[in-house]
């Protein structure tokens, strides 16, 4: 049996962080609370002694993506800064409602909540990875590269398209 209180208060920190990664204003201040949820999980999955996935989640997520999120906020014109509107924020909560709705519900059908554990051994995740996934697993690295790409050309379109209405705002 578990202890429950280090499940409890990794999931407590996890949901703190998530609210804070949602409530920044400032891009590098969403990457740091990333960071933070990121880290929160990987102690979230070693209380569950999950000891590979903490690893992963530490390797993978805290160390390469959110570095990634930095370079990129690093990047962009203006540090990344955008105003946000009342409408934004509730579309973003509508959104967010009905996730959590589908969410529940799917973990309700499944039968998540009586499942047995299972346990897997490093080479039982890892055997599959290189063999009939190593196309899909070697095909993240240039999405990632397209998706940044396309992010700070889509933010410098925006960028040149702002300066130029503010220049003939002034003839």
């Amino acid at each position: 049996m578990l202890p429950l209180v280090p499940v409890v208060v990794c999931c407590a920190l996890a949901a703190i962080t998530a609210v804070c990664v949602i409530a920044m204003r400032r891009p590098v201040y969403v990457a740091v609370a990333l960071l933070g949820h990121s880290l929160s999980l990987a102690a979230l999955y070693l209380a569950l002694a999950a000891q590979f996935s903490a690893v992963a989640q530490t390797l993978i997520y805290s160390g390469a993506i959110v570095v990634l999120f930095l370079i990129v906020v690093a990047l962009l014109p203006s540090g990344g800064a955008e105003q946000t509107s009342w409408a934004r924020i509730g579309a973003g909560a509508a959104v967010l409602v009905a996730m959590l709705a589908a969410l529940a519900t799917a973990v309700a059908a499944s039968g998540l909540a009586h499942a047995e554990p299972e346990t897997f051994s490093v080479e039982q995740v890892g055997a599959p990875l290189f063999a009939e996934l190593l196309l899909p697993f070697e095909l993240t690295a240039p999405l990632l590269l397209a998706a940044i790409v396309a992010a700070i050309a889509l933010w410098r379109r925006h960028e040149v398209r702002r300066d130029g209405d503010d220049e003939g705002a002034h003839t």
